[in-house]
Parts: structure tokens; C-alpha cells; sequence
């Protein structure tokens, strides 16, 4: 009962994180757009008389390159040049995420499980029928679920032969969570939003938070069905010694960052331990001032509260320019 409390209550603040990170990158994001598409026209406008101030009047009206009409024109061009840089790091993030793991998959070579004595002693679960892939790699010993639309669990020979049957078998239980839960396609979307948003700090405690629940959420379910805490974080000592590749992206590997591996760890084998403090108040301020600096000059523009003739009227000669 302990457990079924604990799965359940990881799993819906794992939901509850996704959820929060794609409906503030989204909104953010849209705030964004809707600035842009709104004051185009403006911007356009303004930057035409800005250029017609500037150079109207010849070497002495350079000096309206150093006002704060000039200024204030530059920053709304400022904010569409992050919206575009954040839409094409999106795009590139995504191609490569799925070229790299792609090319990863390619290069595994299937096995047969009856040729793996640690599997045959650790079998899958009828509902996993179809649903895992054994490679042919003595020395990676990594478990990993991966697949976007179609998710499976990959088990290296090397971990096989390094785990025990019942570490194994909780391993196996811990990816079988990830895909009922489609993990990879989650990590993906979040990872995909997070590079849309590039300048927010928060997206990336944001999303250690989620991995951090996802891989605590799975263990937990791994844990209550078979009710081996302790093989489970034998399992994740042994594996920790090794480095995840960065080429598993988007996929969920069992071991991950060290220190959740450690945290991991400890909440199995002491339950009732309190968790760690996890709450970034810099990097959400930081996260604030930077989206208000970003939305202020799309929606309230700085040259409305500055007279247009302000240069014009004082560097350079009216008339002049006028005639020009």
C-alpha cells in the first residue's frame, strides 16, 4: 500500500510537471507571436522614418544613431530576431535528436533472447510481448526505452551478463513504466519546447524536475510489482559507474545523471527520507525579468512615448530635410 500510494502520487506530479512546462513554453511562446503580428506593421513604419532621420540631413544627422528613438526602434527587431532564433534551434533540435538516435538504432545488432541466460531466467511480462529488442554490445550495459510514436525497452548483452535475474527483472519493470507512461515522446516534446524557448533559465530545472519524477515515478512502479527494493537499487549502483550516451536522445536510459542516480537510490532505500529542497527561485525571476524585457517592447513600444521630430527638429535642419 506504501508503494501503490508513492506510484501514484509520482506519476501525477510527473503529469503535472509536463503539463506545467508545455502550457508555460506554449503561452509564452504565443504571447510572443501575437506581439510580433501585432506590431509589425509598426515596426516597419517606424524603422522607415527612423532611416529617413538618419540619413536625410547627410553627416550630421549620424548623431540620430545615437538617440533613444534609434534605440527604442532597434529593440522590437531585437525580440523578433529571439522568436526566429528559437524557432530554428526547435527545427535543428528535432532533426538532430531524431538523426542521432536514429543512426544509434541502425548500428545495434539484434539478438536472440535465448541465446541471453540472464533473460531467460528474468522473463518479460506477456504485456511486453513485441515491446523490447536485445542488442549484441558485451561492453554498453545499458537498458533504455525509446520510439516516439512506438516505444520499446533495448537491453545491451552487457547488462545481462552484469546484472543479476532479479536486478534485471526490476529494470525490465522500471522501462515497462516508461512506456506505458510513452516517456520518450514526453522527453522529446519537452525537449523540443525547451530549445523553442532557449532563453528562459527555468526550462532547464524544469525539466531536470521532470526527469527526476519520471525516473522516481518508474521505480516506484517497478518496486510495487516486485516488491524487490533492494535488488532495484543494486541494479542502480552497479549501472551508475557507466556514462549514458549522448546518442540515446530522446530515449530514457535506466542510469541517467549521477545525481539523481544518487537520490534515486536513497528514497528506496529510505522511504520516508524528506526530498531534497529542488526550488530555483533565480532561475525563476530570472526567467520573469527575461520575458518582460522580451514582451515590453512588442506591446507597449518605447517610441510612443518619444516625439518622432525629436531628432530631426533638433540635429538636423527641417526645412532641409523637408526639401531633401
Amino acid at each position: 500500500m506504501k508503494y501503490f500510494i508513492k506510484v501514484n502520487g509520482q506519476e501525477e506530479k510527473e503529469r503535472a510537471y509536463f503539463l506545467l512546462i508545455v502550457f508555460l513554453n506554449l503561452v509564452i511562446f504565443s504571447v510572443i507571436v501575437t506581439g510580433v503580428l501585432i506590431g509589425i506593421k509598426g515596426y516597419v513604419s517606424d524603422t522607415k522614418f527612423t532611416y529617413k532621420a538618419v540619413t536625410c540631413c547627410g553627416g550630421i544627422c549620424s548623431k540620430c544613431i545615437f538617440t533613444l528613438h534609434t534605440l527604442a526602434t532597434s529593440l522590437p527587431w531585437f525580440c523578433v530576431a529571439i522568436l526566429f532564433t528559437g524557432i530554428g534551434k526547435a527545427i535543428y533540435k528535432a532533426v538532430q535528436m531524431l538523426f542521432m538516435h536514429g543512426r544509434f538504432i541502425r548500428s545495434l545488432t539484434p539478438r536472440f533472447i535465448v541465446n541471453c541466460s540472464g533473460l531467460k531466467e528474468s522473463p518479460f511480462p506477456a504485456h511486453l510481448e513485441n515491446q523490447w529488442v536485445l542488442f549484441e554490445n558485451a561492453a554498453l550495459r545499458y537498458a533504455f526505452t525509446s520510439g516516439i510514436w512506438k516505444p520499446k525497452i533495448y537491453l545491451s548483452t552487457g547488462i545481462c551478463s552484469y546484472l543479476t535475474a532479479k536486478e534485471l527483472q526490476s529494470v525490465i519493470l522500471h522501462e515497462a513504466h516508461h512506456i506505458r507512461q510513452k516517456a520518450p515522446f514526453k522527453l522529446f516534446v519537452l525537449q523540443i519546447l525547451s530549445a523553442l524557448n532557449f532563453f528562459l533559465p527555468v526550462n532547464r530545472h524544469l525539466l531536470g524536475r521532470y526527469s527526476s519524477l519520471s525516473e522516481k515515478a518508474a521505480d516506484d512502479a517497478a518496486v510495487k510489482i516486485s516488491g524487490e527494493p533492494l535488488e532495484l537499487a543494486s541494479a542502480l549502483l552497479k549501472l551508475s559507474r557507466f556514462r549514458t550516451l549522448a546518442a540515446l536522445s530522446p530515449a530514457v536510459a535506466f542510469s541517467r545523471e549521477q545525481g539523481i542516480i544518487e537520490e534515486r537510490i536513497m528514497r528506496i532505500l529510505e522511504p520516508e527520507a524528506a526530498p531534497p529542497c529542488l526550488f530555483k527561485t533565480f532561475s525563476y525571476l530570472s526567467s520573469v525579468f527575461i520575458v518582460v524585457v522580451i514582451c515590453l517592447p512588442l506591446f507597449f513600444p518605447l517610441f510612443q512615448l518619444i516625439d518622432r521630430t525629436d531628432c530631426k527638429a533638433r540635429v538636423c535642419h527641417t526645412d532641409k530635410c523637408a526639401q531633401s
